[in-house]
């Protein structure tokens, strides 16, 4: 992954974050650009790849990423209406997700390179990765009370990301593995809640 790149991009959502109370999603888009989508995505699932997760933030991410996901599927470019975009976050929250970012993308930097490119070849696999973020951003954003659903589903877009951004077929794989197990386990925990009720 281009590390340069990367911090810029990062560093530069931390020290807009610091200069005001609150940061607008526009201001996290173009803060976050110069990697594209793939980076975007990252950093909007990051919040959910951990067990304990900021409140209030499943609903606005899970649309953000259910949008990307759609513009993905059709092969669009980023485009976001202007009430999402105006929407208002706590700059500490984003401040913390952003460092966080950083310092797991960095991490990680050693295992991703481009592998089983031919699954980037195809304009069908572009729309069923993009579907696929479309769907799994929807379960983010409806307030299903199942434990661990936004869990699995975090990380399916975050690994999935990783593979679009690097052409890394390794990392889209695993990413379609947790999404089978999120749909399966949030099938599952659906059909006991309802036996149960």
């Amino acid at each position: 992954m281009q590390e340069k790149k990367l911090k810029e991009d990062i560093l530069d959502l931390i020290e807009c974050s610091r200069r005001q109370e609150t940061i607008s999603v526009k201001e996290i888009i173009l803060s976050l650009s110069g990697k594209g989508r793939a980076l975007i995505l990252v950093f909007l699932s990051l919040p959910f790849c951990q067990p304990l997760q900021i409140p209030g933030l499943s609903t606005p991410f899970g649309l953000l990423i259910a949008l990307f996901g759609i513009r993905i599927a059709f092969g669009k470019h980023i485009w976001l209406p202007k009430i999402v975009l105006s929407k208002k976050l706590p700059s500490a929250e984003v401040e913390k997700i952003a460092d966080k970012c950083l310092k797991l993308l960095v991490g990680i930097e050693h295992l991703i390179h481009p592998r089983f490119e031919r699954l980037f070849v195809y304009k069908f696999m572009r729309t069923w990765n993009g579907l696929l973020i479309f769907f799994l951003g929807i379960f983010l954003a409806m307030p299903f009370p199942i434990p661990f659903t936004n869990l699995s589903a975090g990380w399916s877009i975050f690994l999935i990301s990783i593979g679009l951004s690097e052409n890394d077929g390794v990392f889209l794989i695993a990413g379609y593995a947790a999404a089978l197990i999120a749909i399966t386990f949030f099938v599952l925990s659906a059909v006991t809640i309802k036996f149960i009720f």
